[in-house]
């Protein structure tokens, strides 16, 4: 089964059901004064038409958009794009507040610094408009030549690691689109600088992504591309031999857990000289992490669940974004097990986290988890049912607050 249309993700993010949706939307088809609805079950039809693709709702996007406060865009619901018309080629170069020298260089690599802060601490999601912002200016400086030839190397590799983490934070927001831009800007810049060390984290990302995707066999392409064709230390090794492991246990190789064992032995030789200043990042918390989600891919039985408590056990307290996003793994995984206990726990250490944390891809996993308690058939305890009716009323107050 493919990844689920934007409209159904929409739906799984508010927490409805199908015939909950059908209320709102006839209720919104009266109150926009755009006639009568139709019967229950016709307008539940219809719905189930929209969201797998098979029917357009050109007379219901008023209704759609009004009902989950959304765009036509960002619901996968707007009308196809007219033609391309011929590309416009600028007569002018483009305007540039600034030029490039030494200092302009260094607030470069310190604005760097200080998006990759506001990211560990507060997520992404508001971030990336500054990251994408920034990266186009320097795209335009580049473009220019307003820069001190001297620092030309220098200023492509900082355009390039900003594309590479504009990238990451747009993942982290799920703007899935953009990612795959931002990657192919970053692997552009950090080549014409001969920045290996940004290539590797892009490509490192861009595997991350395709698998995210439902891409195993890309995600293992640009796995094996590194693996065969770089010169790595044992702490990238480790890195994309992880990566290589979790394409394969998304294409269901149970070979792939195997290879746990090499990688550890790897990360256990320590970071070298001439690591990369980013390998930092490959951790006790991050192996643990990826290889329960190997473990969860291959045996979805709750194997995976000592994992996932590793990596929640591992990871810095003051790393807010990590905690939440660990945590709502964790969470996810007690439920699949019903460990009733524990997730309460759970649930009681994410619920402080949910307004201080802007990290849309771990608000899905939240919502996921409240749909799986909500459609479930088996019968579970009160305080789990009081826990993830909180949740939910915790993500709705933090979207509310993201709109003002």
């Amino acid at each position: 089964m493919g990844e689920p249309s934007k409209l159904e993700r929409a739906r799984i993010a508010k927490d409805w059901s199908i015939p909950e949706v059908c209320q709102r939307l006839a209720a919104a088809r009266i109150e926009l004064g755009n006639g009568m609805p139709p019967k229950p079950e016709s307008l539940k039809r219809m719905f189930q038409d929209w969201k797998n693709g098979r029917r357009r709702p050109t007379d219901w996007q008023d209704e759609l958009c009004a009902v989950f406060e959304m765009s036509p865009a960002a619901l996968g619901i707007a009308e196809e794009e007219p033609p391309s018309t011929p590309l416009a080629i600028p007569r002018a170069l483009p305007s540039v507040a600034e030029y490039g020298d030494d200092a302009f260089l260094e607030s470069a690599r310190g604005y760097l610094g200080h998006l990759v802060a506001l990211d560990n601490r507060f997520g992404a999601a508001d971030i990336v408009p500054m990251a994408v912002r920034y990266f186009k200016s320097l795209k335009d400086l580049l473009g220019t030549g307003a820069y001190d030839p001297s620092i030309e190397r220098d200023l492509q590799a900082v355009t390039g690691e900003i594309a590479e983490l504009g990238g990451w934070l747009a993942y982290d927001a799920e703007r899935h689109d953009l990612v795959r831009k931002l990657n192919q800007e970053a692997l552009y810049y950090t080549q014409l600088a001969g920045d290996r060390s940004i290539e590797l984290l892009t490509l490192q990302n861009a595997s991350m992504h395709a698998g995210a995707m439902g891409r195993p066999n890309e995600a293992l392409q640009l796995a094996n591309r590194v693996l065969n064709g770089f010169d790595l230390s044992p702490r990238l090794r480790a890195l994309f031999l992880t990566r290589k492991a979790r394409a394969l246990a998304q294409a269901g190789d149970a070979g792939a857990l195997p290879l746990f064992d090499e990688i550890m032995s790897l990360y256990l030789e320590g970071v070298g000289d001439d690591d990369p200043p980013w390998a930092w990042w490959i951790d006790e918390r991050e192996l643990a992490w990826h290889k329960a989600m190997a473990t969860d891919a291959l045996r979805p039985s709750g194997a995976a669940l000592p994992e996932f408590e590793h990596s929640v056990e591992a990871t810095d307290p003051n790393e807010m974004r990590s905690q939440y996003l660990h945590r709502a793994y964790l969470l996810q995984a007690q439920i699949g097990a019903s460990s009733w206990r524990e997730a309460e726990q759970t649930i009681n250490t994410l619920l402080p986290l949910i307004p201080q944390v802007e990290s849309t891809r771990t608000k899905v996993l939240i919502r996921e988890s409240i749909a799986t308690i909500a459609s479930g058939p088996q019968k579970v305890p009160d305080g789990i049912q009081t826990g993830i009716a909180k949740l939910g009323i915790a993500l709705d107050d933090a979207d509310a607050l993201e709109v003002l």
